[in-house]
């Protein structure tokens, strides 16, 4: 039993490192070898013992962030906060329980199926992961490697999803090896050739595709950006009283900005911390920024609409134009549980939300690109429109959201975030990360805007062309390029292949299952 725990942390611990902020990403390729020899001749009960302890020790290191998030901003005591991550994890552990009893019919098949079977279904329980129950891809495996260009161009073809198959094939290939070696039998030779020429293939298909897109995308139209960095305080970000000091601080960014050149500026999530829709008293000293630094600018802020005797309540972008009117809005779709809204709010009347705000938020109706006409900017004149699609925080973890929106008509993608509700952890840094899964899947730029950090810019092949520090009031102007031409196959097919790995190893593990009942009776 101390064996097991032993190789279990290991293995944890491994992939918990291969993550940002740390990235040594080669230990993601190995780190699951020691659960696998955990596992290796384990019955059924015990496979879960051990798939829920990797699980446990695996996603606390991941999300230990929510305590932070809640006892500093949520104004919940430190052991509720506790509490609520060692439930969240038991949840996400669920998953790899469900692996490690796929694992113990999936082991007994040759090596090839093996191979192939586990691979796709640690794929598919990512995939169910992401969206059961609304969803919380975090700490999939393929994110680990967001610093190796070459491996993760993949994703423009299978997602995020392509990189995780192959990491768990990897793990599996040389756990296979090493058993075969140490026990002295015939070693799986052929499958680990095959299996290495496929990385191989990977790799070079990665350097090709590296240089393609940037041949492609030099003659892409270019539009010069800026992006603002306040870094609010979140305990005054709220506050009546700091709110002139909050407009103040990114019209002086945005002024700063606009002498660059920047036709498009983009501020953060909230940025805006009152209603702008309804505020005269500093609405117009936003529409005036706008005039005076002769740029369109996207600004996340709260919003309303009317309806039949109830107000819905948004978290938004809004879309100023030079000449300071507000020509375009998008409401966020993907809204954060028990942070933006209650779920089951009748049957969890007693659970306050956690984040500061006016109120419930409804989810936005549509994935609607940002429209733009450049053409009347004096000076800095662009014959041509475009769209940008805006992922609001949460959303930016979710592929189908910044597909949704290339599908749409996005030419560009931003990701405006208020990431201070992280502190100093690893989440901003994983966070971050993911948005460069978002640019290879789609091959479009993106431009990130966080209130605290980490803001940048993230060119289509998942090159990070800028980015800023944290807890730093700073800004960012880069040019960037219009996408055009044909959508990726994930774009176009979105999770596809992690479907399909979903329903080849439940298809395999069950007919197998048939086969040992039906030989048993």
């Amino acid at each position: 039993m101390k064996r097991n725990i032993v190789l279990v942390s290991i293995s944890a611990l491994m992939l918990v490192v291969s993550f940002a902020p740390f990235n040594i990403f080669f230990t993601a390729w190995f780190g699951l070898v020691p659960l696998f020899f955990a596992m290796e001749g384990k019955s059924k009960r015990d496979l879960c013992s051990i798939a829920f302890l990797w699980g446990l020790l695996f996603f606390i290191g991941m999300v230990y962030w929510v305590v932070h998030s809640m006892y500093y901003y949520g104004g919940v005591p430190i052991y509720i906060g506790i509490l609520v991550l060692i439930l969240l994890a038991t949840y996400m552990s669920i998953y790899t329980v469900l692996f490690g009893l796929g694992f113990h019919t999936a082991r007994n098949l040759g090596a090839t199926l093996s191979i192939v079977t586990i691979s796709s279904l640690w794929v598919g329980l990512e995939y169910l992961r992401g969206f059961l129950f609304t969803g919380f891809p975090w700490g999939l495996l393929g994110y680990s490697q967001s610093k190796i260009l070459p491996i993760i161009q993949l994703a423009d073809i299978t997602g995020v999803w392509g990189v995780s198959f192959l990491i768990v094939a990897f793990n599996y290939m040389f756990f296979i090896f090493l058993k075969a070696a140490i026990n002295r039998e015939k070693l799986p030779a052929k499958e680990c050739i095959s299996l290495i020429l496929i990385i191989l293939s990977v790799l070079i298909y990665g350097y090709l595709r590296i240089g393609q897109i940037a041949s492609v995308t030099s003659s892409w139209k270019e539009v010069k950006t800026g992006i603002a960095q306040g870094n609010i305080d979140q305990s005054l970000k709220w506050d009546p009283a700091f709110q002139m000091e909050t407009i103040d601080i990114y019209r002086d960014l945005s002024i700063e900005i606009s002498r660059s050149g920047a036709t498009l500026i983009i501020w953060p999530e909230t940025a805006i911390p009152f209603f702008l829709q309804s505020d005269d008293r500093l609405g117009p000293i936003v529409y005036e920024t706008a005039r005076e630094a002769g740029s369109h600018i996207i600004a996340g802020s709260p919003a309303f609409d009317k309806g039949f005797g109830k107000i819905d309540y948004y978290n938004s972008a809004f879309l100023i134009s030079p000449e300071g009117k507000v020509t375009d809005r998008y409401d966020k779709t993907h809204l954060v549980p028990f942070g933006e809204y209650v779920p089951l709010k009748k049957i969890l009347f007693f659970v306050n939300k956690l984040k500061e705000g006016v109120g419930d938020f409804s989810s936005g109706k549509e994935l609607k690109p940002l429209v733009f006409n450049q053409s009347n900017i004096t000076g800095k004149s662009l014959s041509f429109n475009y769209s940008v699609g805006v992922m609001i925080c949460f959303e930016s973890i979710f592929p189908e959201l910044a597909r949704g929106l290339i599908k749409n008509g996005a030419n560009l993608l931003a990701v405006i975030t208020n990431d201070a509700w992280f502190g100093k952890t690893s989440a901003p840094y994983q966070h971050f990360e993911m948005a460069i899964f978002r640019a290879v899947e789609n091959r479009s730029f993106v431009l990130r805007a966080a209130n605290t950090g980490i803001s940048g810019v993230i060119d289509p092949t998942g090159r990070i062309v800028a980015k800023g520090g944290l807890f730093k009031k700073e800004s960012h102007v880069r040019k960037v390029r219009l996408r055009e031409g044909p959508l990726t196959i994930y774009t176009r097919y979105g999770d596809l292949f992690a479907v399909v790995c979903l329903v080849f190893s439940l298809l395999i593990i069950l007919i197998c299952s048939f086969k040992k009942i039906h030989g048993s009776g």
